[in-house]
Parts: C-alpha cells; sequence; structure tokens
C-alpha cells in the first residue's frame, strides 16, 4: 500500500512539473515566436568575397559580393564558396532558434531531439516532444 501512494504521489508530482513547464513554454509562446521569426543570420566566406544573410527559415535574404570575385574566374569555386556561406548562415540560424527556445523547454527535451526547420516546425517539434514526454511518463 505505501509503494502504491509513493508511486501515485511521484506521478502526481511529475505531472505537476510537466505542467507548470508547459505553462512556462505557453507563456511565452507570442514573445518567443516574434523572436525566433526575427532572426537574421549574417555570415561572410573564408575568403572575405562573399556576403550572405539569412532569415530563420534558413532562406537567402541577400547576397552581397565583393568585386574582387572578378579577379578569380572559376565559377565553379564561387558557386561553391556561395553554397558554404549560405549552408554556415543557416546553421548559425537554426542555432540560435534552439538556443531562444531552449528556456521553454523541459530538460529532458534539451539536446535531445533534432529541433530544425522553420520557427513553425522548430515549434512543432517542441509540442511533439511535450507529448512524448506526456505520454512516456
Amino acid at each position: 500500500m505505501a509503494a502504491d501512494r509513493e508511486m501515485v504521489e511521484a506521478m502526481r508530482s511529475r505531472a505537476e512539473t510537466l505542467r507548470s513547464q508547459v505553462e512556462r513554454a505557453t507563456a511565452g509562446f507570442d514573445s518567443v515566436m516574434a523572436q525566433l521569426r526575427s532572426v537574421e543570420v549574417t555570415a561572410v566566406s573564408a575568403d572575405r568575397l562573399v556576403t550572405v544573410v539569412v532569415g530563420a527559415d534558413g532562406k537567402l535574404r541577400s547576397l552581397r559580393l565583393d568585386p574582387g570575385i572578378y579577379h578569380q574566374p572559376d565559377s565553379a569555386e564561387l558557386a561553391a564558396t556561395i553554397e558554404e556561406t549560405i549552408r554556415v548562415a543557416g546553421d548559425a540560424a537554426q542555432q540560435r532558434m534552439v538556443e531562444l527556445c531552449e528556456p521553454l523547454l523541459p530538460p529532458e527535451l534539451v539536446g535531445q531531439k533534432d529541433f530544425t526547420g522553420s520557427p513553425e516546425q522548430l515549434l512543432e517539434s517542441i509540442t511533439g516532444g511535450f507529448a512524448d514526454i506526456l505520454r512516456k511518463g
């Protein structure tokens, strides 16, 4: 009997912890969503000839090519440099979005899921993570 009561109390405590985490996450939802949508990251190529800005979704917002690119006529190399610079910026944008969301996440989700995509996809993944915890919990 005592073991059953302890188990019930542990389950109640866990449910209360999850409830407070969900409340904290939903309370900051609008603010975090606005921050996520405003994420922009600038990256500069190693040779400093390519500068890109990507948004939270990893999509290119701007591209600036230094006139020095005309001194290196290898178009394949230029294309590879542009693609790599966009990838670096996109990865940094994803990381920034995860950092913005981490305060809302229960410890079980921090570093455990691959949170990527647009702000909406990221928040959908977080919601799914909460649901997984509740199912397991």
